[in-house]
């Protein structure tokens, strides 16, 4: 229950799993649609940051990123039993729907430091993601473990590329983010700024929890596997015995079926042989 109070507090309860099948529906699949953005939303931020895009590139993913939470919303709002309620547990996509406005940030002077509430974004974004890990850690899904660890690695190595001069681009920063979050440490790329080592300190602790995480979802899936064979095996052997129970059971039925006829034979072959009363 305070796990679910968190998320309300938050604005990032998503569907209640109450609802209606279609509401849940919809749910996952915005959850997956939103996702997907995560790995483009730091490229276009990084490609922003270097002045390699054009203003009205930026301006059409903008447009893409708001129109998504806004379908969302507005579906969601008609599908689920209760709109208010939907929309007061999750009163962060009406946040990021006001703030991440597209003509807010292309026509209006804003002072730099507020572009920092774009990163409303990423966080909602971050919910979604730990919710799917959560829902599908729960059915041992290692494929979405893995897809969630390289959105993970992607993320952080174009972020690093953006706020660490040692890295040129971003295919080097997912590089080291890669490096690091294995715990291989080549050492090839080492952020060299303030801001660039304290993201590798936060990189460094959430890959151990990811790299422990996957580790235990590979063992747990090959022992799944083989328990799986295991329980296989076993239920092949109890129906080998079970029908070997029932030909014994046949045997002595058939036995003692046989037996009763000789008895019947027995007693016909007397009873014909004796010799027939004397009446006088």
């Amino acid at each position: 229950m305070a796990v679910a109070d968190w998320k309300r507090n938050l604005g990032v309860a998503g569907v209640s799993p109450y609802e209606t099948a279609r509401a849940k529906r919809l749910g996952r699949w915005f959850e997956w649609s939103i996702l997907s953005l995560a790995l483009l939303i730091p490229f276009r931020w990084y490609f922003e940051f270097k002045g390699r895009l054009t203003p009205e590139l930026l301006l059409l993913f903008d447009w893409i990123i708001w129109g998504l939470f806004v379908l969302e919303t507005v579906l969601l709002g008609v599908c689920v039993r209760e709109p208010l309620r939907y929309l007061r547990e999750n009163w962060l996509n009406l946040l990021i729907i006001v703030t991440v406005f597209p003509p807010l940030w292309t026509y209006a002077p804003l002072p730099a430091g507020l572009r920092l509430v774009r990163l409303l974004v990423l966080v909602d974004v971050f919910v979604r993601m730990v919710r799917i890990i959560n829902r599908f850690l729960r059915q041992n899904n290692l494929g979405t473990t893995l897809l969630a660890s390289t959105i993970v690695i992607i993320i952080s190595g174009v972020l690093i590329s953006a706020i660490d001069p040692a890295f040129d681009t971003p295919f080097e920063g997912i590089w080291w983010a890669w490096v690091t979050i294995s715990t291989v440490g080549y050492g090839d790329y080492v952020p060299v700024s303030t801001s660039g080592r304290i993201f590798a300190i936060i990189l460094i602790l959430l890959g151990m929890g990811l790299f422990a995480l996957l580790t235990a979802q590979i063992s747990a899936a090959l022992i799944g596997r083989i328990g799986g064979d295991i329980v296989e095996v076993e239920r092949e052997v109890k129906k080998l015995e079970s029908d070997e129970a029932a030909i014994h059971l046949r045997l002595e039925r058939l036995e003692r079926r046989l037996e009763r006829i000789e008895r019947l034979l027995e007693a016909y072959m007397e009873k014909k042989d004796r010799p027939p009363l004397d009446k006088t």
